[in-house]
């Protein structure tokens, strides 16, 4: 499991322009999509949504999707942002599950 960390995040750092904006459109939507608050701190969307990035680029790897999405390459941006939306969906609702109200 350490293996697959380590692809993640090298996949991540090898790509980090576009992770960065990944991240903060994931975060952004993962939140929107969880919490009903108008406002929220930019800085919480983007910590969100860099979680949900790694998480999204391990279960990629962890499960072994990685091969099919290699075979339709042109299609690994849209991957890769569903698998962000996810991770920062799932971060969000345990952030907003464990956040005082």
């Amino acid at each position: 499991m350490k293996e697959v960390a380590q692809e993640a995040l090298k996949y991540l750092q090898d790509n980090l322009l576009l992770s960065i904006v990944i991240a903060a459109l994931a975060g952004f939507a993962g939140m929107k999509s969880v919490s009903l608050a108008k406002k929220t701190n930019p800085a919480v969307f983007f910590i969100v949504g860099a979680l949900g990035v790694f998480l999204g680029q391990f279960a990629i790897l962890y499960f072994g999707l990685k091969e099919i999405l290699d075979e339709v390459s042109q299609f690994r941006l849209l991957f890769d942002l569903l698998a962000a939306y996810i991770g920062s969906f799932i971060v969000a609702m345990l952030v907003n599950m464990f956040s005082p109200h």
